[in-house]
């Protein structure tokens, strides 16, 4: 029974320190995007949705292990884990999270950038060539248009 006990407070203050580890991720990775994005403009409201998730998985979780069974203790240790998180590994993860955005979102987020412009330039350059051969056209048919309504 207290062996039981034990290992729920372990698991609980784990989840706790994994629950800490994605806020601060989400939190470096939005704040690692730049200002114009519209992600970070909506960081509240997907930072609660985070939270909303995390807390569907910690009660999946707790029904997985503990069969349902939940006590006083469990939100005590979780949030145990979480201020463990953040005096003792917030620098690390950080750092992980920081190293995570300049390796993998940053490149990606110029990649969809580059392939952006190229695309609007290239429809640009297309509508620019399209609108060049029909000038005679449009101009013939204004001309046609025009003397039609003056009769």
């Amino acid at each position: 029974m207290i062996s039981a006990q034990l290992m729920s407070a372990v698991i609980m203050l784990a989840s706790g320190i994994f629950v800490g580890c994605v806020i601060d991720s989400t939190r470096a990775i939005w704040s690692g995007l730049p200002r114009r994005q519209w992600i970070q403009q909506c960081t509240v409201v997907l930072e609660l949705m985070v939270w909303i998730v995390l807390g569907f998985c910690t009660f999946y979780f707790l029904y997985v292990t503990k069969g349902g069974q939940w006590r006083a203790v469990d939100p005590l240790f979780q949030l145990a884990g979480i201020f463990l998180y953040d005096k003792l590994l917030r620098r690390f993860f950080r750092f992980i999270g920081r190293l995570f955005v300049l390796l993998f979102i940053r490149p990606i987020y110029w990649i969809v950038y580059i392939i952006s412009r190229f695309f609007l330039i290239f429809w640009r350059v297309v509508r620019s060539i399209v609108l060049f051969v029909l000038t005679p056209v449009t101009k013939l048919y204004k001309v046609a248009l025009g003397t039609r309504f003056k009769k």
